[in-house]
């Protein structure tokens, strides 16, 4: 056996993930105990690089591991589930059966009882099978996790993932708690900010990387970047429809995932952005704006030049 699998499950290549989920929450402890001495300006540069790093984990670092777990150990990828729940600020537990309903659903129109599968869809909460709005998604849609549904699928799962949410939500309330005896002030007035703004920031990253995508259709129900700068920085997450046409390919392998479906992207018009997905609604205004191209599909053009 390779040494890295001794100790990583999949590649060596894992361990950049792993040790940026590490940097981050040494960003949130570092960031949080040093705020009140900080100058201004370098209190808003760490506000502003723990709003980014909400959406960067989840939909990069948590994202991978929740499909393909880093290490041989488990009881390493329980440790790494406890630190992702501090990182993100959710137990990764309950992120992770939400995100499997999520891919259950592939972001789905609500069927004949008016009601889609897939709990965080855009169409969930949209008026006359059309996406939600936009903003209204982003800024309420933390507030409308459905954790019910999910503690149902937690239960139904066993006891070990019962006692592994159970270990992360209590190392999250250590860590809440001990923030706010710290210094309730920056716990009131910079963490939970910057917490509920990193999370707004992933509702809009969520909501981009299905938009104007076509439900049903598993060629096109997503919205790919082959963007090459946010894919490194993202662990490429950016290949979205490859994801979610082979949700278990490890994101080291997306490029032979899109070259296996891309006769089939084409055909089915799957969009593509140029830029990363969180620029989309910048992109789609110009789109409209310059009249320069449909705005309910990119040209197959575009997805033959990514190639």
């Amino acid at each position: 056996m390779p040494a890295e699998r001794r100790f990583l499950r999949y590649t060596v290549y894992d361990a950049a993930p792993a040790l940026c989920a590490a940097a981050n929450v040494a960003l949130l402890v570092g960031a949080f105990v040093l705020f009140p001495s900080l100058p201004w300006w370098a209190a808003t540069l760490c506000f502003c690089a723990i709003i980014f790093c909400y959406c960067w984990n989840v939909q990069s670092i948590s994202h991978n591991f929740i499909h393909n777990p880093f290490f041989a150990s488990e009881w390493l990828n329980r440790a790494f589930s406890v630190l992702e729940s501090i990182a993100i600020g959710v137990p990764q537990t309950i992120y992770y059966h939400y995100h499997m309903n999520h891919h259950w659903g592939d972001n789905d129109a609500p069927g004949p009882d008016g009601v889609t599968k897939d709990w965080g869809s855009t169409y969930r909460h949209g008026k006359d099978g059309k996406p939600e709005v936009f903003w209204k998604f982003c800024l309420v849609g933390y507030f409308r996790f459905e954790l019910a549904p999910v503690f149902r699928m937690i239960g139904r799962h066993g006891r070990r993932h019962v006692l592994l949410v159970t270990a992360e939500s209590l190392a999250l309330g250590v860590f809440w708690g001990g923030m706010a005896l710290w210094n309730w002030r920056t716990f009131l007035f910079f963490y939970l900010p910057s917490y509920y703004l990193g999370w707004v920031l992933v509702y809009a990253h969520t909501y981009m990387l299905h938009y104007g995508a076509k439900p049903g259709n598993h060629y096109a129900n997503s919205v790919s970047s082959y963007h090459r700068l946010y894919n490194l920085v993202f662990f490429f997450n950016g290949y979205h429809q490859e994801h979610h046409w082979d949700p278990k390919a490890h994101w080291t392998r997306m490029g032979e995932v899109r070259a296996e479906i891309l006769p089939e992207m084409i055909a089915n018009e799957t969009r593509v952005w140029r830029g990363p997905h969180i620029t989309g609604f910048l992109e789609e205004w110009l789109r409209r704006e310059q009249g320069a191209m449909p705005a309910e599909y990119a040209p197959a053009e575009e997805a033959r030049r990514a190639a």
